[in-house]
């Protein structure tokens, strides 16, 4: 998750992180323990949820909404719960509805993307996950309990950025600046642009070029 990755970059353990939470990365960087934050692609994030709807977010008219409509009905909701930018981006969605998530209906699964996308299944469970593992979750679980309920609102949009530790000339340092040199560059970006279609029938990132086109 980008919490644990930012906290290895912190305590000087890593070089690079790639990440996907915004807000966490510029505080890093004014903090002066990060630095180089270079925009490599980006996803977006669906929420999924039981066929059935028992919530009915597919008509909802923006995430918070959906969030909203989740949290009248008490429908089973699984959590992240561990700081990571998929729950770093869920809090702030609970915060625009102006509900605070408790209760036996708001289930924390404290693991990472795919584990809690198979909970949901599991559970008949909303969850809210990228489109990446959600494309790679029902390739390879299938996944037949859940579907895309709502997605589309700019606050969905996932960019993902490449962080380095501040460094002068030492070799470590010159190679961090190297890699998220490369992440960028042409020969990186059509690494993202092809990443994942021989496997899955479709690109599983957007490169930076589009990630910017679309608004993210």
């Amino acid at each position: 998750g980008s919490g644990a990755s930012l906290r290895l970059l912190k305590k000087k353990q890593v070089d690079v992180v790639m990440a996907h939470a915004p807000a966490a990365e510029k505080k890093a960087v004014a903090q002066g323990w990060a630095a180089g934050r270079t925009l490599i692609g980006g996803n977006e994030f669906y929420i999924v949820g039981p066929k059935q709807d028992p919530a009915g977010i597919a008509g909802s008219k923006s995430a918070a909404q959906a969030y909203g409509r989740i949290a009248r009905n008490k429908a089973n909701f699984i959590t992240r719960a561990d700081n990571s930018g998929t729950h770093k981006r869920e809090m702030a969605i609970w915060r625009a509805t102006g509900v605070t998530p408790v209760g036996s209906w708001y289930i924390p699964s404290r693991d990472f993307m795919m584990a809690s996308l198979r909970l949901a299944s599991a559970r008949g469970a909303y969850f809210m996950t990228d489109s990446s593992t959600w494309i790679k979750g029902r390739a390879k679980y299938g996944l037949k309990n859940l579907t895309v309920l709502y997605k589309g609102d700019l606050v969905l949009v996932n960019t993902y950025h490449a962080l380095r530790r501040p460094g002068g000339g030492e070799p470590r340092a010159k190679l961090a600046r190297e890699f998220i040199n490369f992440l960028a560059s042409p020969r990186g970006q059509k690494i993202f642009r092809q990443y994942g279609v021989n496997q899955f029938g479709q690109a599983l990132y957007l490169p930076a070029a589009q990630t910017r086109s679309a608004g993210h």
